[in-house]
């Protein structure tokens, strides 16, 4: 295995954020972010641990140690367990690997002396297996997840393939930015577009603390929901995903009357940077106002949501909770959208693999996260709350009213 020495580095802005949020919670579990890979075959544990162990090893985010505030220090490889749960004997044995999954995405992480992550095979069956990972928003966000996902799979298939590039470059190009004029515009433009934004609105009453564990309603749709979505776009000439962010602006305008609405849009912020092969955390949740007036169709807040996108998309990596304390507000948007418009599938030799998020990181109100159809397939709508702020029956009334205005798009356009 790759052993790196002891060194150290800056934060990245990304990291500051969630380790001034983490040191306000050093006990809770908040920042954890996790998937599954359910995979349809039977799997080779030896193979899939080799991968993994080469994987991670390869990932130099997963192997920092935060001692001293504003610094990380990269710290040779240690030693893990990569563990083996068997739950096939169990009366519903998905339930039984859920549970176990969850019990340990409520588990703190130690961020001076580590592990940042865990990983296990879960054996619902011989020919059916959940590959969990979780990993602390520190090291990676869910992006890096997914490169994680890739390359243990092409490794497990027996392909060399290319090894993660190197983090340092995407922490010297952080640290760069923040000294450029590109900053100060970003900073400049943000100030600007928010001296007069309205107070954000919700589907909850009152605020709470962000939330590690959260409530969630999760749907999938026909594959014929793609296709009205993408029907409505092409009038107003964007893509499906500006329809279902102005379906949720709409929503919340029947909701709350509001005239104005601010939502949160998570951004990778990876595009032509350093760290587009590097497993890190580099996202950002850009917020993004779109006004509601009474009697705007569809397609016409699409077309608005596309074009305030299309204007702010050049500043996203000025981080939102910079420009949350320069306006001393306490928050900056209401329900954050989540927009995974191709799901990807892994493989397994030959075995096919899908790889489901269970946690992004903290949910402060609602989160709704929309994800394109796998092949042939419908999108998946998942909605994760606050259970601080919304009952169970709260989401799955407001999940449904969601769907059915969803559901009748062409017509609203």
């Amino acid at each position: 295995m790759t052993a790196f020495s002891t060194t150290r580095w800056p934060l990245s802005a990304a990291q500051h954020g969630v380790f001034s949020a983490h040191q306000a919670d050093p006990g809770g579990a908040a920042h954890n972010v996790a998937e599954y890979v359910d995979i349809a075959g039977p799997v080779d544990l030896d193979r899939l641990e080799s991968a993994s162990r080469r994987a991670v090893a390869e990932a130099e985010a997963l192997h920092m140690r935060f001692a001293v505030t504003g610094c990380q220090d990269v710290v040779s490889v240690r030693p893990w367990r990569f563990e083996v749960v068997d739950v096939s004997a169990a009366a519903d044995p998905v339930a039984a690997a859920f549970a176990w999954m969850r019990a340990d995405l409520d588990a703190p992480v130690n961020l001076v002396d580590g592990p940042l992550f865990r990983q296990a095979l879960i054996a619902l069956s011989s020919e059916r297996f959940f590959w969990y990972h979780r990993s602390h928003r520190i090291a990676l966000d869910r992006y890096g997840l997914f490169l994680l996902d890739r390359r243990v799979s092409e490794l497990y298939n027996g392909a060399v393939g290319e090894p993660f590039d190197p983090l340092r470059p995407v922490v010297d190009e952080d640290a760069a930015y923040a000294l450029s004029a590109g900053w100060r515009r970003d900073r400049r433009f943000w100030l600007d577009r928010f001296a007069d934004a309205p107070v954000p609105v919700s589907l909850a009453d009152g605020t709470a603390p962000p939330s590690a564990g959260v409530l969630r309603r999760t749907v999938s749709l026909p594959r014929t929901a793609l296709e009205d979505w993408a029907e409505v776009a092409g009038r107003c000439r964007t893509n499906w995903s500006a329809v279902v962010i102005a379906a949720v602006a709409a929503y919340l305008r029947h909701v709350t009357g509001a005239s104005e609405v601010v939502l949160g849009l998570p951004r990778m912020c990876r595009r032509r940077t350093a760290a587009l092969n590097v497993p890190c955390s580099t996202s950002n949740t850009m917020p993004l106002r779109v006004l509601t007036p009474p009697g705007a169709t569809l397609t016409e807040l699409a077309g608005d949501v596309a074009e305030e996108v299309k204007v702010c998309q050049p500043h996203e990596r000025y981080r939102c909770d910079l420009l949350r304390q320069e306006l001393h507000v306490p928050r900056l948007f209401g329900p954050v959208v989540d927009i995974n418009p191709i799901s990807y599938e892994l493989s397994f030799d030959g075995h096919p693999a899908v790889a489901t998020t269970l946690s992004s990181g903290p949910v402060e109100d609602l989160t709704i996260t929309v994800h394109g159809g796998q092949a042939g397939a419908g999108p998946r709508i998942d909605f994760d709350a606050n259970p601080s702020l919304y009952s169970a029956d709260d989401l799955t009334v407001h999940q449904q009213a969601f769907l059915d205005l969803l559901e009748t798009a062409p017509a609203f356009a």
